[in-house]
C-alpha cells in the first residue's frame, strides 16, 4: 500500500512538471510569434514609407517634366510668333518694293508759243525714286531764253519747273546749279530730260506739268493720264 502511494505521488509530480514545461514552451513560442509579427510590421510599415517617398518622388519628377515641357512649348510658341511677324514684315517691305511702276507716258505734244519758240514734249518715264521728263525745244525768237527761269526747286521755292499729280503733291524739280534754268540760244535746237524727286504716288491718275510756271513763256501740260 506504502508503494502504491508512493509511486501515485511520483506519477503526479511528472505530470505537474510535464504541463509546466508545455506552459513554459507555448508562452516562449506566442512571444517569439509576437516578435516575429512585430519584426513583420515594422518592416511593412518601413516599405510602405518607401513606397510612399518614391511616389512623391515620381510625381514631383513627373510634374517637373510637365512643366519643363510646358515652359519648352511657350518658348517654342514664342519663337515661332517672332519669326512670323519678322515674315510678315518681310512680306509687308518686299511687296512695297515690288509695286508696279506706271507705263512710260509717250506724249510727243507740240506747242508753238507765240514769241517763236516750239516746245514738244516726248514722253514722261517713272523710277523708283524719281521722274524723268524728256523735252526737245527750239528758238525762234531773236535772243536767248530760258525754259526754267527759276531754276531749280530750293525750299519752299518749287523753281521754273513744276510737277504735280491729282493728288496733290508736288515733285521737285533738282539739277545742277549750273544748268538748272536751261538757257536757250537764238535759233538752237535742244533737246534733253529733266528729273523730279520721289516716287510716283499709288494713288495718284494723272500729272499736271508747267515749265516756266511764273514766266510769260510758260508751257503747260494738263491731266497728263497715268496708265499703270
Amino acid at each position: 500500500m506504502r508503494k502504491n502511494s508512493i509511486l501515485l505521488f511520483l506519477t503526479l509530480i511528472f505530470t505537474v512538471f510535464i504541463a509546466v514545461a508545455c506552459s513554459n514552451q507555448s508562452s516562449n513560442n506566442d512571444a517569439e510569434n509576437n516578435e516575429v509579427e512585430s519584426n513583420q510590421s515594422n518592416e511593412d510599415e518601413v516599405n510602405n514609407s518607401e513606397d510612399s517617398a518614391n511616389e512623391s518622388n515620381s510625381d514631383d519628377t513627373q510634374n517637373d517634366d510637365g512643366t519643363d515641357t510646358a515652359n519648352d512649348d511657350e518658348s517654342s510658341n514664342d519663337q515661332t510668333n517672332d519669326e512670323n511677324e519678322q515674315s510678315d514684315s518681310s512680306n509687308d517691305s518686299a511687296s512695297s518694293n515690288n509695286n508696279e511702276l506706271p507705263e512710260t507716258i509717250v506724249i510727243d505734244e507740240q506747242i508753238q508759243h507765240e514769241e517763236g519758240v516750239t516746245f514738244t514734249l516726248e514722253q514722261i518715264n517713272f523710277k523708283e525714286d524719281h521722274i524723268t521728263v524728256d523735252f526737245n525745244a527750239e528758238n525762234f525768237t531773236g535772243y536767248s531764253q530760258y525754259l526754267a527761269s527759276a531754276g531749280r526747286a530750293k525750299g519752299q521755292n518749287l523753281g521754273g519747273i513744276t510737277l504735280e499729280d491729282d493728288t496733290g503733291f508736288d515733285y521737285r524739280y533738282i539739277a545742277d546749279e549750273d544748268s538748272d534754268r536751261i538757257e536757250l540760244e537764238d535759233q538752237e535746237k535742244v533737246t534733253g530730260t529733266v528729273s523730279f524727286a520721289g516716287r510716283i504716288q499709288e494713288d495718284a491718275t494723272s500729272l499736271t506739268l508747267i515749265f516756266n510756271p511764273d514766266m510769260s513763256l510758260k508751257f503747260s501740260f494738263e491731266d497728263i493720264e497715268i496708265e499703270w
